[in-house]
């Protein structure tokens, strides 16, 4: 077991595109397998404002992943060192930046694709919690000390009653727990957060209040249905390719021509289980 690798259960098609184009793929909670993941108790589907690129620490192969996340067992299993995400640095005056980064998230791609707002410290990876307390998968996400008082400040700009309103809205709950029934995931996932402000209106945008006018319209879609982050080269040297249990000797020729091709120096293992 490498205790510094994770390992992600994908269809060959899908492998062909991550060595093509060099990039990780991070869906939407709405569109997970758990329909229940982007579900708050306040704010309807809030994870929408949620990204993730699910992996698992078990380097023992997993029948039950092999069957969920591969057609008919004639996938791959791939693993990769944490982090093997490509590095950008921009300096302070780019992309409305008040300081030099160094980030994950290619700050001219989010500036052109004009769709919402990405803090550079992100992705986050974390382990996920397995539980079947309701209020972890469940989670509230807003504190507010005057809800009246907040909708007339979305919807006049003012605060009639003379109350100093309090709002503020949380996305640490979500992405990071998961019922009990999928502890046999082990699962770890990148997490990458967004926002409805754009980067090009984060100079201009009044940004308090139309902020906060845009979180509480609940049904606006999600700023990202995808998000791809673009892999460091270097990691296809240490890139582990593992044969599902099922794969047909055509397959297996496809498998070790895109690694031929994209990546020459990685590792393929083919599957131990015999299954019929």
């Amino acid at each position: 077991m490498n205790e510094h690798f994770l390992y992600h259960y994908t269809s060959i098609e899908t492998l062909a595109l991550i060595l093509k184009n060099k990039t990780i793929c991070f869906n939407n909670l709405l569109n997970v397998d758990d329909k229940e993941e982007a579900k708050t108790q306040d704010m309807g589907n809030f994870g929408k404002y949620v990204n993730v690129s699910c992996w698992t620490e078990d380097s023992e192969e997993s029948i039950p992943l092999w069957d969920l996340y591969t057609p008919n067992m004639k996938g791959v299993r791939i693993g990769l060192p944490r982090f093997p995400f490509k590095k950008y640095r921009f300096l302070a005056g780019e992309y409305n930046l008040a300081e030099n980064v160094d980030t994950y998230i290619d700050l001219e791609w989010l500036y052109n694709t004009n769709c919402g707002g990405i803090i550079p410290q992100m992705p986050l990876l974390v382990k996920v919690e397995y539980t079947d307390d309701e209020n972890k998968l469940f989670p509230k996400v807003r504190e507010c000390n005057d809800d009246e008082e907040l909708r007339n400040y979305i919807d006049n700009g003012t605060k009639n009653s003379g109350k100093n309103l309090s709002v503020s809205y949380s996305l640490k709950e979500l992405g990071i727990y998961k019922r009990s029934n999928w502890s046999f995931q082990k699962e770890w996932r990148y997490i990458i957060t967004s926002s409805p402000i754009r980067i090009k209106e984060m100079p201009s945008v009044e940004s308090n209040r139309e902020l906060i006018r845009r979180i509480e319209d609940i049904k606006s879609p999600a700023p990202f249905e995808r998000i791809f982050l673009s892999i460091d080269e270097k990691y296809f040297d240490n890139l582990e390719v593992l044969i599902g249990p099922k794969v047909t000797e055509g397959g297996k020729i496809i498998v070790e021509s895109l690694i031929n091709q994209y990546a020459p120096n990685a590792t393929i293992i083919e599957s131990k289980l015999r299954i019929r």
